[in-house]
């Protein structure tokens, strides 16, 4: 569910509606795909998920996102549906401390699971459905309760101690989203990135993934740090490209790499609602 979440971002972001464009025909499967396989309970999940509130979020946020782009009523109609009942199992799975993990009603909770359902939770309010007030901001508070003295996210609330680039640059995406822009967690955020986000010096480990957030939270940030950062991860990206027009993506495989490859490089076009500042 994950996959099919980004790779529908992914098509989203080059400028494909559901039906319209070279690839519409896909991203109308995409979303039949998502719309189909959602338990009783809520969840977006298929049978192949591992970390299925990952997949619950990527999901949420390509049919937020989509939402609205087809003029078919039906079809809004069944992503309406879809989408409020996430959001009663997004705050269902919630945990005490205000963050989510890997599977849901876990009681537990951890930073990059709870930056996926923040951004969902964002995008499917943007569209236009409800999301309690009280649920977003607990999970920004969680963040924020993550953030470390030097600026930087830490893993959790709890554990990991060392500050996270890949956190902290999805951090920064939270609390931006969040339209915290002058909060001392947003600015402390940002000084941190902008001293330790480099797309050259990302590589292994978490390197698609950091660079996922990192664009989002560099273009929120403007200026010569997103112009500098952009043209690095820009050519890096096309210097990587395979001969089929993937990336391998952090190990993970080649449908995560491309997909977040290609959503990398589509956020100057602000074709995605949540790209837009």
């Amino acid at each position: 569910m994950a996959m099919t979440g980004l790779a529908g971002m992914a098509l989203l972001a080059a400028g494909h509606s559901p039906g319209r464009g070279k690839y519409g025909p896909n991203v109308s499967r995409a979303i039949e795909f998502v719309l189909k396989h959602q338990d009783r309970d809520g969840l977006i999940t298929s049978s192949s998920d591992g970390y299925q509130m990952y997949g619950h979020g990527f999901a949420m946020t390509f049919l937020a996102e989509a939402y609205g782009m087809d003029s078919g009523t039906e079809f809004n109609e069944r992503i309406k549906r879809t989408l409020n009942l996430a959001v009663k199992k997004t705050q269902q799975s919630q945990s005490n401390r205000g963050g989510w993990y890997y599977s849901p009603n876990s009681g537990a909770d951890e930073g990059s699971v709870t930056v996926t359902q923040v951004q969902a939770l964002r995008s499917t309010r943007n569209a236009g459905i409800d999301v309690p007030e009280v649920l977003l901001n607990r999970a920004i508070d969680y963040v924020k309760n993550c953030q470390n003295s030097d600026g930087g996210i830490r893993y959790s609330v709890q554990y990991g101690q060392t500050s996270s680039v890949a956190l902290s640059a999805a951090g920064v995406e939270v609390f931006l989203m969040a339209g915290r822009y002058k909060a001392t967690e947003a600015n402390k955020a940002i000084e941190y990135l902008k001293k330790n986000l480099d797309p050259r010096n990302t590589m292994g480990g978490h390197d698609f993934y950091t660079n996922f957030y990192g664009a989002q939270a560099m273009f929120q940030i403007g200026g010569d740090y997103w112009a500098r950062y952009f043209e690095s991860i820009r050519e890096r990206l096309i210097k990587e490209q395979r001969s089929d027009g993937s990336w391998p993506g952090d190990q993970i495989g080649s449908t995560y790499g491309t997909a977040i490859g290609a959503l990398i490089l589509s956020v100057p076009y602000r074709y995605l609602p949540i790209y837009q500042k």
